[in-house]
């Protein structure tokens, strides 16, 4: 079904480019299929306007999202006015526009169409690009990996979280807030033999909107999918996801021109605690005896006290005649992310590279027993700043609760109680994100991000998947 869409000017990202002009804003005719999604063609017409001459059409939009400072402080969401090109066209000898494009791939919402001739605006209209979600696989057994495919997430706060739910119980929200609209929830498969039904409403602060029917954005989708749960279970009983490259800084030197600075090199540059690396140096002083500090934070941001950088030394090194060194290095038992290694003469710096720590899980004890047995997980390598200070606990795919890491140095002890019918149980700790700015409601933060991957909020952490196995309460011999 097709339908001709128009709008008058306005006051989104893309109003400023609907500046007052003369001669007047013609109007762009629009007709695509409803609703708009990304890859609709559409298409655009116009009259009145500069006969034979040459029309750029654009797409207003925005560029920004999560804005990450100082490396630690996680401020929110920031977005300014962009706009992408979607081709150039003709006008005929009779002023007439008739001109073909695909929606691009983008934040969800009304967006503005814009035609040009030589930068000046001549006729405008606008699209509502709406969301689209799909699922797969459709059924497997409990840890089955499943994939939750969204694009056209908005950037403006109602259109901008999703949650889902999982048999109504709320697993956690949805975002592609720097990604453009475009993520990939990921979860997994859990509950008895049958179906389970996977709902998503729209979630202002990571909230599920029940009565979405009654709200201001009711025409926005809330899809609903089934997962067949089938006998059986898959996957390893407890592992870390592959961490992705994470970005570290370049190395420094200090006190000398940059053709003739020292030069520092640290390999592997990611990993977790324990990790086994080679520091080596060249371009040093020969004979002169540095000293090696690990750079690290400490405190917590729930005392007076609050946290400071701290150096912890860990060695010393000599270069020799040709100025160069090499030395092993293990990489302390500490707060995941970055960390500096730097090299100094007394206080004054000469040299730093960087390490990233890793997340590991160090042991789940027991991996089985009836309802009711203590269970404990150990992590170590949990993060410190504003965006990784936490991970975010399900228990078959219903929110548990946090865990933080600053306080302890990254060494994360969770203990909880073993519940459900026998079988297997998944127990899944999901990145979130410890605290917003002051001026924001706190509501989103601190629930599971299942978007984690593509739309987390500087480091790239994966989740941590465990499987727990109730057995039969043992009955007692006659």
């Amino acid at each position: 079904m097709s339908s001709a869409c128009t709008r008058s000017p306005v006051g989104h990202a893309a109003g400023a480019a609907a500046a007052t002009t003369s001669p007047p804003v013609a109007t762009l005719d629009l007709a695509y299929d409803t609703p708009a999604i990304a890859g609709t063609e559409a298409h655009a017409t116009a009259t009145g306007l500069p006969a034979g001459r040459t029309i750029d059409l654009v797409w207003g939009t925005v560029t920004g999202g999560w804005v990450v400072e100082d490396y630690y402080h996680f401020r929110g969401k920031k977005y300014s006015e962009s706009t992408t090109p979607l081709g150039r066209f003709a006008v005929d000898a009779a002023g007439r526009l008739d001109a073909r494009f695909v929606v691009p791939e983008d934040y969800g919402g009304v967006h503005e169409v814009i035609a040009r001739v030589g930068g000046t605006l001549v006729a405008q209209g606008a699209i509502n690009l709406t969301q689209t979600f799909a699922m797969t696989p459709a059924s497997g057994p409990p840890g089955t990996p499943i994939e939750l495919k969204i694009t056209g997430l908005g950037w403006r706060t109602m259109e901008s979280t999703w949650v889902v739910n999982w048999d109504n119980q709320e697993l956690g929200f949805v975002s592609a807030a720097s990604t453009r609209g475009s993520a990939v929830a990921r979860f997994r498969a859990t509950g008895g033999t049958g179906d389970h039904i996977v709902k998503l409403y729209t979630g202002w602060q990571g909230l599920g909107y029940l009565n979405y029917e009654q709200s201001p954005v009711a025409a926005l989708p809330r899809p609903q999918f089934t997962f067949h749960t089938t006998p059986g279970v898959t996957g390893d009983t407890a592992y870390v996801e592959p961490y992705q490259p994470q970005p570290i800084p370049n190395s420094e030197s200090a006190g000398a021109a940059p053709s003739v600075a020292p030069r520092v090199t640290l390999s592997p540059t990611q990993g977790a605690v324990g990790t086994h690396a080679a520091l080596k140096g060249e371009g040093f002083v020969p004979g002169a005896t540095l000293r090696l500090a690990w750079e690290t934070a400490v405190g917590s941001r729930v005392t007076d006290a609050g946290f400071a950088p701290q150096d912890n030394a860990i060695g010393e090194v000599v270069a020799d005649a040709a100025g160069r060194f090499e030395r092993a290095l293990t990489v302390p038992d500490d707060l995941g992310g970055v960390h500096g290694v730097a090299i100094r003469r007394g206080d004054d710096l000469v040299a730093r590279a960087h390490f990233v720590i890793e997340t590991s899980l160090v042991d789940v004890s027991p991996r089985s027993g009836p309802a009711g047995t203590p269970v404990t997980i150990h992590l170590k390598g949990v993060g410190w700043t504003e965006y990784d200070n936490i991970y975010v606990a399900t228990y078959d795919n219903a929110y548990m609760g946090y865990a933080c890491g600053f306080n302890s140095h990254g060494d994360v002890v969770i203990n909880f109680t073993a519940t459900g019918e026998p079988g297997p149980h998944l127990i899944d700790l999901y990145p979130g994100i410890y605290q917003g700015p002051a001026t924001e409601p706190q509501q989103l933060y601190r629930l599971p991000q299942l978007t984690y991957r593509d739309d987390h909020p500087g480091n790239k952490i994966p989740a941590i998947r465990i499987l727990f196995e109730v057995t039969r309460p043992r009955t007692p011999m006659s």
